[in-house]
């Protein structure tokens, strides 16, 4: 039956899947050949053809020991079932219709070995138990059609699933990690508009949201445990069998110490995500704050500009330090820092291509953005004699400043939280949900299969949330803060004469002003 099945297999999972699962299994001390396996298994056609093959497998077993357990004389001891005709009709239910009329009693298998384990395909799929087993399996079902990528693609042609292009995702998370998007006056009204959100929240359930993607693999296995309990209560336990269940006080008991333990994780990562944010939102008032004074304050227009060329450099320089390489190319993100490519020429360009080269190519052990703080150390040195001591005093400060919202977010960056509370947090909430079908079987029936997914998906979704913005740098909006405080030095830059330097507003004052009535 497998041989039959080969070319339709072929055809569905695509023609790559055999060369897919023989580069995942290979086994070799090569670390590039281990990683190409990981990708491998990751890849969507082999996870399905392996989903497909676990069920399948599972489900050929059940029938066939359901078959052993039924039939008198294999050794089954109390599994059997003798052979009597005055055993109830609601004991056993038959594997497949047996010949004699619709009124005829189905006849007990004569004789049966363990071939029996590996019956046919026709067999399980006919019978009543391989019917219970896939709804069962519903929701695994469900959710590996949802994320199939015709599906994905149809939701997007009719609009419940926004196109992938229009959203920014982390690098190596295979679209499955979405960047933060930084809200405007739209965002804030669809985020607070009552009662869409709440319709436009389920329904993005299907498309928009890449934690089913993430929680597609966890609750496929939780479904199949949960499966096999009520399939193994419902069939086995019948036949003689001691019952799979757990009595539910220990799970009511242990619910508020895992609800804790989830909440704290999640708080911690909270904590860590404002903390990179602010820490984000002070770099960008300082560049601000840099660029403004360095025009107001040089008497040399021409090295105020040079300086204010190299402030937005910084925040670039920063964020492709904190970020995945695969991101972002820092050669690349230097020339962004000019601000709008239309408008970077004139006065409003920024570093020349030797500046970005010594950035790229700067010494060995020194890293972008603190190679960038040490060349604006050296401008403000240069335009130094135009300015006081007490305004170069707040200058360094300010950059001053700078290093320590770099040091703070490679602190975050480099110490998650302590790997034994997470390790632990995620052991002790899989294993609770792992168990909990045999808690739930006896008072839920056949519903303990969607009780547990649901279940699931809410303590698993608030877990992961907690993972992904443990390291906030890969998520938060950061090439968003970066254009801005560009686009806001390219302007400066080159609209200085309009908006005010040290020259023209000192040639407008009276001769009696001094240089400290100009700061003010």
């Amino acid at each position: 039956s497998i041989a039959s099945l080969a070319p339709s297999v072929r055809s569905h999972f695509g023609s790559s899947v055999f060369y897919q699962i023989k580069r995942a299994f290979c086994i070799s001390m090569n670390m590039e050949t281990r990683r190409e396996a990981r990708s491998a298994l990751r890849s969507g056609s082999l996870r399905r053809l392996l989903v497909t093959a676990l069920a399948l497998l599972v489900l050929r077993t059940g029938i066939g020991f359901l078959n052993l357990a039924r039939t008198p004389g294999t050794g089954c001891g109390g599994l059997a079932l003798g052979g009597s005709e005055s055993a109830g009709a609601g004991s056993a239910l038959p594997l497949r219709p047996q010949a004699g009329g619709a009124g005829s009693r189905p006849r007990v298998q004569a004789s049966a070995g363990p071939a029996d384990v590996f019956d046919g395909w026709s067999a399980a799929f006919t019978s009543w138990s391989g019917v219970q087993f896939l709804l069962a399996m519903a929701p695994a079902i469900i959710v590996e059609i949802i994320v199939l990528e015709p599906v994905q693609q149809l939701l997007t042609d009719v609009g419940i699933r926004a196109p992938p292009a229009s959203r920014d995702y982390v690098a190596g998370s295979d679209s499955s990690i979405k960047v933060q998007r930084a809200f405007d006056f739209a965002a804030w009204e669809k985020q607070r508009k009552n009662p869409d959100r709440y319709w436009e929240t389920l329904s993005n359930t299907l498309g928009n949201s890449s934690m089913l993607n993430r929680l597609q693999g966890p609750l496929l296995v939780l479904n199949v445990v949960a499966a096999t309990v009520l399939f193994y209560n419902m069939n086995l336990v019948p036949q003689g069998l001691p019952a799979l269940a757990f009595p539910p006080l220990p799970f009511t008991l242990s619910s508020f110490v895992l609800g804790l333990l989830v909440t704290f994780r999640t708080n911690s990562s909270s904590n860590r995500y404002v903390l990179a944010r602010n820490n984000w939102g002070d770099i960008l008032n300082v560049s601000r704050d840099l660029i403004q004074t360095g025009f107001l304050w040089c008497k040399d227009e021409e090295k105020a500009r040079d300086f204010a060329r190299w402030v937005p450099a910084f925040s670039l320089a920063l964020m492709c330090h904190l970020r995945d390489p695969r991101a972002h190319d820092i050669r690349e993100e230097l020339r962004a820092s000019a601000g709008p490519a239309n408008s970077a020429t004139g006065l409003g360009c920024g570093l020349t291509e030797e500046e970005i080269t010594e950035i790229v190519e700067r010494p060995v052990g020194m890293n972008a953005p603190h190679f960038v703080l040490h060349r604006m150390r050296l401008k403000l040195e240069a335009m130094g004699y135009g300015i006081n001591d007490q305004r170069r005093v707040l200058m360094e400060y300010n950059i001053t400043r700078l290093i320590n919202d770099m040091g703070s977010c490679e602190n975050i960056f480099a110490t998650p939280i302590p790997l034994g509370y997470t390790k632990h947090t995620t052991r002790f909430l899989y294993t609770w949900l792992l168990l909990l079908p045999a808690a739930l079987e006896g008072s839920l029936g056949f519903g303990v299969v969607f009780a547990q997914q649901l279940l699931a998906f809410g303590l698993l979704g608030v877990e992961d949330i907690g993972i992904q913005i443990e390291e906030p740098f890969a998520v938060l909006p950061l090439k968003r803060i970066c254009t801005k405080i560009s686009l806001e030095a390219q302007v400066v830059r080159a609209n200085a004469a309009s908006l005010g330097t040290w020259a023209s507003v000192g040639r407008a004052l009276p001769a009696h002003h001094d240089e400290h009535d100009v700061a003010v």
